[in-house]
Formats: C-alpha cells, structure tokens, sequence
C-alpha cells in the first residue's frame, strides 16, 4: 500500500497530461454552467476557502465548466458566549452579568433573524424554477445543516431531468430531516472515527473505472473519513473507494464507502468524502478525481453506475473480520483468505450475511463478542 506523498512526483506530471486531456475535449464544447453551494447553517470547514478558487481554476483550465457561487452573506453577528461564574462572584454581580447575557442574545437574535431572512432570500432567487435553466447541475461543497432551499422536493426533481449533482465531504451532512436527498446522494454523516489528524487507508473496486483509475488499487493519505446512517442503501450506489478497514485505526465492524456514483432519474450523482483537510484539495489526485467525477456527472462520458451491492456486502464483511479479529485475536488474514475464496465462488454469498452483520451496527464493543463469533461460523462453515 502506497501513502500519497510517496508517489506525488512521479505522478505529477501524468495528471497534468491529463487534465490537458481533459481540457482539449472541453474545447469541443460548451463549458458547463454549475452552481457551487457552500453555504452551511452547521459546522463550517475551514478547506471551504481553500477548495472554491481550486475548483474554479480547475473548470477554467479545462474548459470543462464555469462556477456560480453561492455564498454565505457576510455580516452574520456572533452569537453571544454564554458567561462562566468564578468563585468570588457574588449572587448580584452574577444576576447582572445574566442580564447582559440575555440582553446580547435578545439582540443577536434579532440581527439572525434578519441575516436568515437575506439568505433565504437569496436562496428562493437561485434555486427558483427559472435561475435553475441556466445551470446544467450543482455542486454542494461541504454544505452541512438545513439549507433555506425554497422547494427540496422540486429541486431533486430538478436533479432527476437530467441534470449533475456532484458532492464533496461534508454534502452528505447536509438536510439530515430529508429521507429524499439522502436517498439522492446516497447517505448521511454519522460521525468520523477517521479523524482529520490521521493517515487512513483505502482500497479501489475498480481500477479500470474512469472516476477511479488515478488511484493506485490500495492507498493511503490523510484526511477526515465519514460514516454513514442506517439510510444506507447499497442497492442505490455503485461504491469505487472504500476504507480498508483491515489497514486502518479504528477498526470498526461495518462498511465505509468513500467515492461513489450513481444515476438519479435521468441526472446523475457523484459523491466523494474527500475533502476535508486543505492539502487534499491541492493533491494532484484529489483533483483528476475531482475532474472525472464532475465529467462523468456532466454526461461528458460513459462509464458504469450500477449499483454493486455484492463488492459493498464484501468489503462489509472484510471489515467486520478485521474488527472480530483485533477484538478476539484471531488470524484475520487467514479469515479474509477464507471469506474471499467464498466470495469468488459466490458474489452473492457476502450479501447473503447482510442482515447478521447491520446487527453489529447497534452493539457496542463489548457486546459484539458472540455476533463475531456468528460471523466466524459461517466463514468457517465448509
């Protein structure tokens, strides 16, 4: 398994190539019109400044597509930091600076009311029937919370006509209440055990796919790494990068998938968990992989999206191995050896053990010694 930094150099130049290539068939058309959203109402990543001139120098050096941003507005007011008692407070001293608190939370509440109502303003503009023609899809770039569209439901039918969504990092923790765009962009943030600080490892499904191919088949590199919901639904997405659990810290009994695509009615949809850290923006494979999702998404090329539930149910069981393994000390590779022999006999088998492996999601450590030990049984079975 190779770390991004080991092989940047050499790499370097062959990405440029190819996004020249990229370039040169852009010229034969018409750059496409998108909508970047990184308007968030939740947590704010600090990559956001980072990643907008990236993405609009990307679309103008390959004549792929131009960007139309919709930002937050400025002059939102702080929200006021509640007061702390110190020991020599007295009861009237504490009374008054309770009062002050209350009083800036009365006006701050007064300034976002109107600040909310300039955004929402802005959003019934941008995401209004007409001012949607314009655009051939949209990227949401790390929006997070409940964003003030006027008619979600209009705006994925939107999406389904024909048109592109495409979805970096923290889009999937984005309209939390909508079961709809979660089953658009195909899931919902449920915490990152991968933090931002560490080197995670990951592995491709298919090195030959084209939103895929700049990866080498088993990498590593550092960046925040989501998992997602019970709203996961395998059946939907067509997976291409996944963690790997087996070489990664913590090692959790479930699936993380990290890039997908998929087809949304007669629109299509590309999502990738990349993008958390600064530096992955400006990592040359981060950023052909980037170019070929949006590609792809724009209907520039062909390339497959059916789901592939039975690699998903696969990688699922892999990683429930490399867990029950450092739980129980068990040989995981021979245990991978065994559940990949019966995986290449029988695609289906691993999706077979589905259901007994979602179980897991609902345990907690100590309590998943005799669910592995399930598991282990039908992997041992002859």
């Amino acid at each position: 398994m190779r770390s991004f930094c080991w092989f940047l150099a050499a790499v370097s130049m062959a990405v440029v190539a190819v996004l020249g290539g990229v370039a040169a068939r852009a010229e034969t058309e018409k750059p496409a019109r998108l909508l970047v959203v990184s308007v968030t109402t939740g947590f704010r990543h600090a990559s956001i400044g980072t990643a907008e001139p990236i993405l609009e120098e990307l679309g103008r050096s390959t004549g792929l597509f131009h960007c139309d941003f919709l930002r937050l507005p400025p002059g939102r007011m702080p929200q006021p930091t509640p007061p702390k008692r110190g020991k020599d407070v007295s009861d009237d001293d504490w009374k008054n600076q309770e009062a002050a608190f209350q009083a800036e939370q009365e006006k701050f509440r007064r300034d976002d009311d109107a600040w909310q109502a300039g955004l929402s303003k802005e959003f019934a503009k941008v995401f209004s029937t007409e001012s949607l023609r314009d655009f051939d899809g949209v990227i949401f770039l790390s929006t997070t919370g409940e964003l003030p569209v006027p008619d979600l439901t209009a705006f994925l039918e939107w999406i389904k006509s024909g048109k592109a969504f495409i979805g970096f990092h923290a889009a999937t923790d984005t309209f939390k209440s909508s079961d709809a765009y979660c089953e658009m962009i195909g899931g919902h943030f449920a915490g990152h055990p991968w933090g931002s600080g560490g080197e995670h490892a990951f592995v491709v499904h298919e090195p030959g796919h084209r939103v895929a191919a700049m990866f080498p088949e088993r990498f590593r590199c550092q960046d925040e790494i989501y998992q997602y919901d019970m709203r996961y639904k395998p059946e939907n997405l067509r997976v291409l990068v996944s963690l790997d659990m087996q070489a990664s810290t913590p090692k959790e009994p479930w699936h993380v998938p990290v890039s997908w695509v998929r087809d949304y009615g007669q629109g299509r949809v590309f999502s990738t968990n990349f993008g958390h850290n600064d530096a992955t923006w400006k990592e040359p494979m981060f950023q052909k992989h980037m170019v070929e999702g949006i590609a792809w998404a724009l209907g520039r090329f062909d390339a497959p999206a059916a789901p592939n539930p039975d690699v998903q149910a696969a990688e699922y069981l892999r990683s429930v191995i490399a867990a029950a393994a450092a739980a129980g000390g068990m040989d995981a590779d021979a245990l991978r050896a065994k559940a990949d022999e019966k995986v290449a006999k029988d695609a289906s088998w691993a999706t077979g053990l589905r259901p007994m492996l979602l179980e897991l999601r609902g345990m907690k450590p100590e309590e998943r010694s005799a669910a592995y030990s399930k598991v282990v049984a039908e992997i041992e079975k002859p």
